[in-house]
């Protein structure tokens, strides 16, 4: 087990990619502390993590308050006495988006929910932890973002600018941490996932069809497999090099590499794992 003995957290971890990623972690032998949303789907994955007979903490709740986040960072240390491994899976489509008012207000809206969910949670659960990381001299940051900070993708709609602006502000803001504290001996690295089916991207989906005239007619299906087998004429742009799908066990195998000792030298990097859609 390549983590037997390690302490890690992971937020957002309730579902898809989150989940997958505790899961392989708890398969290494990482005990955890994992937070989502909703209740309900922390305690399910609390239960299956156990199974596997690793030590389990979990905290429900809206990470991206600072309350919480000092809650998780703060139960941790108290109930493990350490923290090896950070893993920011927090992000997506706003849960709480306030009506704006004003000048401007839908787009004030949209910017400030996003950048709530996405980029700022994620900045400050690593500023929570890192003082932990420094003292004990060594710790491993993964801060999922997206391809979409890489590259531009064909599929724009409302929100996709403001969600890949925040996505590429993950990305730099993980290479600076590995700039700040690789003296320290913490690694600070950023996965970039492809297209992977979870609930989100089915729900993106469905409002291309509903919203974008040259979607109409096509199933959420249809639509998914075009990217992969090219068979989908609206979006021919997006056919993935490698043809396949890319999954939550794939994401989940990159996070256990990166936050492992076979990892120990790379600091400062956005993996892509994306079947090949992004060159750099």
């Amino acid at each position: 087990m390549k983590l037997k003995g390690r302490v890690a957290i992971v937020t957002a971890a309730g579902r898809g990619i989150g989940r997958g990623i505790a899961l392989a972690l708890a398969e290494e032998g990482a005990d955890l502390i994992v937070n989502s949303y909703r209740t309900e789907t922390t305690k399910a994955l609390a239960d299956e993590l156990s199974i596997k007979g690793i030590k389990v903490l979990a905290i429900p709740g809206d990470i991206t308050q600072p309350e919480k986040i000092v809650e998780v960072v703060n139960k941790a240390i108290s109930t493990f006495g350490k923290i090896d491994i950070l893993v920011n899976n927090a992000g997506g489509a706003p849960v709480n988006m306030k009506p704006g008012t004003g000048p401007l207000a839908e787009v004030v809206a949209g910017w400030d929910a996003t950048y709530e969910q996405n980029l700022k949670a994620t900045v400050l659960m690593c500023e929570a932890v890192i003082p932990h990381f420094i003292s004990q001299k060594s710790g491993k940051i993964v801060n999922v973002a997206s391809i979409a900070g890489r590259s531009s993708t064909p599929f724009i709609e409302d929100g996709h600018t403001v969600y890949s602006t925040m996505k590429a502000g993950i990305i730099r803001y993980t290479q600076l941490l590995a700039d700040r504290l690789g003296h320290d001996g913490i690694n600070a690295n950023s996965l970039c996932p492809g297209f992977v089916y979870t609930d989100t991207n089915k729900g993106f989906f469905e409002r291309l069809i509903a919203t974008v005239p040259q979607y109409k007619g096509y199933s959420v299906q249809q639509l998914w497999s075009g990217i992969f087998d090219g068979k989908c004429p609206s979006i021919p742009a997006m056919v993935v090099p490698l043809r396949r799908e890319q999954t939550v066990e794939d994401m989940a195998r990159a996070v256990v590499f990166l936050v492992s000792d076979d990892a120990i030298n790379i600091t400062g990097q956005a993996l892509n794992v994306d079947g090949g859609i992004v060159k750099s």
